[in-house]
């Protein structure tokens, strides 16, 4: 699942139903805390109980193969060659992404539950550029796939943050995926704190806290990871050895990020979009995971789309649970990847204000568009209600 600034994890939060800056929370997980559907078979809780905030914290299953599927094409590696360390100057910017203040919720999502990214190989490979979005190591994934240049994360949620600071220890020292499940083990757990305590700036705690909570689920967690595939082709960035190495070469570079941010809010995703345009740097993929289901389309959101530097090569990833649409196999989502041009379109006319409509009209559509496990939206696409908003604004310009 999702979190957003108030939600890979990629989720959806009970207490989001109560604040509604919670409701931006749903970015990190693509899940729920509540049972898994009976399609999916639970591999285990991602949702961890959250103790009560502590003065420090920043202010800031799988489903059973059930019918046959074609064989996937031959994934390609991304190459990891090219990536450079960025400049003193370039990590400056980046240091100085400010983080918004949000309440901690009672539960969070410190792993994805979305297994078949590889679905989105294809959409993804050769795209470079950045991957900002909310989540925790999905985000990786979605990195080694289309072998990005950098990696910004915003979750509403400030100890997906703090995950990402702990991969920012381990990831780099580890030379291959075996290598860091290992730091995970009970029998590196007095090094790997160490390692931990000594490498992370003075009073940043939270990590250490986490690592000493969840260590022995995210060691299980990493394993399942280092060993997933579909069809003997990899679905995540610990499952193929290019893919990892691209992933600890963006570490090394000082190429990943993260912050605590809403979708929805005024400061941390506008810094972002400023602090790439500096570096020259364009997104070329916004992973929301599933929680742009839970949030309206503010004009304060859409401002944030707007800030984000763009190009005809971006795209909007999203997960998704539908009726209408067919879960991947061995998964319980539905992906969605949409034109960016498309979706600032729609934007624009400030008549698609929840992403439940811009769905419909892709169930509407139908295939080719819709597809099993994964659905695309592009200009090309069935559009009747943007087309019907455009003409009534074109003729009430007209009028005036």
């Amino acid at each position: 699942m999702a979190s957003a600034a108030p939600g890979t994890r990629e989720t959806v939060r009970a207490d989001m139903r109560i604040a509604p800056i919670v409701f931006t929370a749903l970015v990190a997980c693509g899940g729920s805390p509540t049972t898994p559907p009976p399609e999916a078979e639970d591999e285990g809780s991602e949702v961890a109980a959250a103790p009560a905030p502590e003065p420090s914290a920043e202010t800031e299953a799988e489903p059973t193969e059930a019918e046959s599927e074609p064989e996937p094409e031959p994934t390609e590696a991304a190459d990891a060659s090219g990536i450079t360390p960025l400049t003193d100057a370039q990590r400056a910017i980046l240091a100085g992404l400010p983080r918004e203040t949000i309440p901690l919720p009672g539960e969070y999502y410190y792993r994805s539950n979305e297994l078949r990214h590889d679905l989105l190989a294809d959409d993804l490979r050769g795209r470079g550029g950045a991957v900002v979005g909310v989540g925790p190591d999905q985000l990786y994934t979605l990195a080694a796939l289309s072998g990005a240049e950098l990696i910004v994360g915003t979750d509403y949620d400030a100890r997906v943050p703090a995950l990402h600071r702990l991969y920012g220890v381990l990831v780099p020292r580890s030379e291959t995926a075996d290598d860091l499940i290992e730091r995970f083990s009970e029998a590196k757990e007095a090094e790997t704190l160490a390692l931990l305590r000594a490498e992370l700036e003075p009073g940043d705690a939270q990590p250490i806290r986490m690592f000493e909570r969840l260590r022995q689920d995210l060691h299980e967690y990493l394993q399942r990871q280092h060993a997933r595939e579909h069809r003997a082709a990899p679905t995540t960035w610990m499952a193929d050895p290019a893919y990892y190495a691209h992933v600890r070469d963006l570490f090394r570079a000082g190429r990943v990020v993260a912050r605590t941010g809403d979708l929805t809010g005024t400061t941390t995703v506008r810094a972002v979009g400023a602090a790439l345009r500096e570096l020259g740097i364009p997104v070329r993929i916004f992973y929301m995971s599933n929680a742009d289901q839970f949030f309206r389309y503010t004009d304060d959101f859409i401002a944030n789309v707007e800030a984000l530097p763009t190009d005809e090569r971006t795209i909007v990833v999203r997960s998704i649970r539908n009726p209408e649409l067919p879960n991947a196999l061995r998964d319980r989502w539905h992906y969605i990847v949409q034109e960016h041009a498309d979706f600032i379109e729609r934007l624009k006319l400030r008549y698609f204000r929840r992403s439940q409509v811009i769905v419909q009209e892709l169930i509407d559509a139908g295939p080719p568009w819709v597809g099993e496990g994964v659905s695309h939206i592009t200009r090309e696409t069935p559009r009747p209600l943007l087309e019907h908003r455009q003409r009534r604004q074109r003729r009430g310009q007209a009028s005036e």
